[in-house]
């Protein structure tokens, strides 16, 4: 956590963010081999900023979950209400 005990800025990159930055980079790779380098790295940058963003989703919660959060009780079964 941080040490001023608050929420930590950023948390764990989701595995399935890869689909996306994955193809990414190899684009921006070929471009740059291609002669596009500055293209290249406009995609970089933009690869880099959807890992920061889902990072920055996925931080913990600055407190503790309930095992149940919520009081619902089902109807019994039987009949239902018309």
């Amino acid at each position: 956590m941080a040490s001023s005990g608050g929420r930590r800025h950023f948390g764990r990159v989701d595995p399935f963010c890869l689909f996306m930055v994955l193809p990414l980079v190899l684009i921006a790779g070929i471009l740059i081999v291609g002669g596009l380098a500055l293209v290249g790295v406009v995609v970089i940058v933009i690869a880099a900023i959807v890992i920061l963003i889902d990072s920055w989703t996925n931080r913990p919660l600055p407190f503790d979950l309930p095992d149940e959060d919520y009081d619902y009780e089902p109807p019994p079964p039987g009949r239902r209400a018309h």
